[in-house]
């Protein structure tokens, strides 16, 4: 595969045959992640968006390196500059949640960053692929009733699509030609396949491995965000900024129906049971979590947790703060009765 015959067919075709299943799981390290029958848990979309946004990070800063030599005019290259500091804010972000980049090296096609029109249709191959991907953590997340999560992974998403829609403009092609951003996956480690290719060197024609960006690369290109008109301080759902956040006593909870549901020293069954919450009683949070599936647990101000899909909130229970809480392994599933 040279850069003169790379297309975007051939290329999601080498991609999707980059490596076999257990290969996948093996390269990994992940022994559920590719094997399971049911939804990606938290810990492995997050792992796998951040090793998506760390690639991304390197493809873009790579490609404000290669400019000169592929003819990018300055608002071209500022596309991709915004485009940098978006992934970057994305990669932090997952990283504050407890993500860990699976790769840290990348591999690309020979010459990407010295033909422009080879280097638009990768980008919107992989663009393509991080929305769809991200559709599907909005899925899983949704499904267990972790709204602020699903909701954040909606804003990537869109986030997202405007980088695959400028870099279709790059390549002299219309940006804005479908009606809904491609749905192409149920999991996001499904987006693998696809991408293998850059983290292995699978694809025919690929080499490397490329380095992510160092802390001086960020720094030089964050230095721009004001000239560039980047705004960064956009909030995002999963972790509301302290200020929004309500203090305690501000939200309660109650079990849902006449029922009485258990209490855990942390979120998820995993953890031990402390006690319960009684048809009827009402307990303050303060604060929130994803368990091991995704679904969303209450903190409560007595310092134990209470799955919230088993209870019923009043008060400010939006505006809760996101917790970070290290989960014991293997997690165990999460029961309906919390």
């Amino acid at each position: 595969m040279t850069n003169k015959t790379v297309s975007r067919r051939n290329f999601v075709k080498a991609g999707a045959a980059g490596a076999s299943l257990v290969g996948m799981t093996q390269l990994f390290g992940i022994s559920t992640a590719f094997a399971q029958d049911g939804d990606d848990d938290t810990q492995t979309i997050i792992n796998l968006a951040a090793t998506a946004e760390l690639f991304a990070t390197t493809h873009y800063l790579a490609g404000i390196n290669g400019a000169e030599a592929m003819g990018l005019d300055e608002i071209q290259v500022n596309y991709l500059k915004t485009g940098f500091l978006a992934e970057q804010d994305h990669l932090e972000l997952l990283m504050s949640l407890g993500a860990t980049p699976l790769f840290t090296e990348f591999y690309v096609p020979d010459g990407l960053f010295a033909d422009k029109d080879l280097f638009s249709q990768i980008t919107e191959v992989a663009e393509t692929t991080f929305v769809s991907a991200y559709l599907a953590a909005t899925r899983i997340f949704t499904a267990a009733g972790a709204v602020p999560f699903a909701v954040t992974t909606a804003q990537i998403a869109a986030v997202e699509a405007e980088h695959r829609a400028l870099v279709r403009q790059i390549g002299g092609r219309i940006a804005n030609n479908i009606p809904y951003a491609q749905y192409q996956f149920d999991n996001v480690s499904d987006a693998v396949p696809v991408l293998m290719p850059f983290l292995d060197g699978s694809g025919e024609g690929f080499v490397g491995p490329v380095q992510p960006p160092t802390a001086e690369d960020i720094a030089a290109i964050r230095a721009e965000a004001d000239a560039l008109g980047y705004v960064n301080t956009v909030p995002f759902a999963a972790m509301p900024a302290p200020e929004a956040s309500a203090p305690a006593g501000d939200c309660s909870v109650t079990p849902a129906g006449n029922q009485t549901v258990n209490l855990r020293s942390g979120p998820g069954t995993s953890f031990a049971s402390v006690g319960t919450l009684r048809a009827g009683e009402t307990a303050a949070v303060d604060g929130q979590a994803p368990g091991s599936t995704g679904a969303m647990w209450y903190h409560l101000t007595s310092g134990s947790w209470v799955r919230s899909d088993v209870v019923t909130a009043t008060g400010s229970c939006a505006s809760l703060p996101m917790m970070e809480v290290a989960m014991p392994d293997p997690a165990a599933t999460e029961e309906s009765s919390g």
